[in-house]
């Protein structure tokens, strides 16, 4: 019972993993597009075009990449090793 108990954690952490690092190509895109198409509408506003989109382009990809290394910090906290037996001295 105790080791089909420590193959559920280990499948939940490493489901955990994977959902977490599959985010990453998202978020990675989603920085510098959301950026451009604020720069974008800035740009019309404003009329200083084409610097405000590619101002907001570099900081979504500057935003994006913060993001991405949260994420990652929060894997490396998920422990994906399986428990380790206790020392025992017999």
């Amino acid at each position: 019972m105790q080791i089909e108990d420590r193959k559920k954690a280990d499948f939940y952490k490493w489901t955990k993993i994977w959902g977490l690092l599959s985010f990453v190509p998202v978020v990675l895109a989603a920085g510098p597009l959301a950026g451009y198409f604020l720069g974008d509408y800035l740009e019309k506003k404003i009329g200083y075009a084409p610097y405000l989109s590619l101002i907001g382009m570099a900081l979504g990809f500057f935003t994006s990449i913060r993001e991405i290394i949260k994420i990652l910090k929060l894997v490396q906290k998920t422990d994906p090793k399986p428990n380790k037996p206790e020392n025992r001295h017999d």
